[in-house]
């Protein structure tokens, strides 16, 4: 059963791998970009990280708060981490139950469908990026997700990926934090 737009973004209490206490409830009054990654070793998911990276200035300044959560451990994302200041708080959650309260989806055929959207090319993007190579962790068939939750603590957007490499566009993300009357009106066709 997938999460839907306007309803209370289901909240948690984790631990960044800086070893801050984070409880979502805790950003109410500001806006919340909350993605669900792969591991540290997905050079398709390095891409997008990277990819958002790139807006970490305009995040700052309209104050987003950035979570990102990954399948993998703590030590691996602190060597993923190390020598870089990135904006966007990590996340180790390979308990994996993060992903479930939020119904991150496990589709292999989701998976083989990324051969035929781009995967092959944004794996090898990603790996040109990546600074250090890492194991695989967790489960291969992982989908991500992208959650925009308001100042309200209310989900302004769910983007569930439907394979590996789909996420929600950064210009929905962009609008999303620069337009103070943001609304999705159909998210089925919300993202192209």
């Amino acid at each position: 059963m997938n999460l839907k737009i306007n309803q209370p973004a289901p909240d948690f209490i984790t631990r960044d791998i800086r070893g801050n206490t984070i409880q979502l409830s805790q950003f109410l009054g500001q806006k919340v970009l909350l993605t669900f990654y792969r591991h540290v070793a997905c050079p398709v998911n390095h891409l997008r990280f990277q990819e958002l990276r790139a807006y970490e200035k305009e995040f700052r300044k309209k104050n987003l708060v950035v979570l990102a959560v990954y399948e993998s451990s703590k030590d691996n994302l602190l060597r993923y981490s190390e020598d870089e200041d990135y904006y966007a708080r990590l996340i180790a959650n390979p308990e994996f139950d993060l992903y479930e309260q939020y119904d991150i989806e496990l589709n292999t055929l989701k998976l083989l469908f990324s051969m035929y959207n781009g995967g092959p090319a944004k794996a090898a993007a990603g790996l040109k990026l990546m600074k250090h190579r890492f194991k695989a962790e967790g489960h291969n068939n992982l989908m991500g997700g992208d959650f925009l939750i308001g100042e309200d603590g209310l989900l302004k957007q769910v983007y569930y990926n439907q394979f590996l490499g789909d996420h929600l566009p950064t210009k929905e993300i962009l609008t999303f934090i620069n337009d103070p009357n943001y609304k999705v009106i159909d998210s089925s066709t919300c993202c192209d």
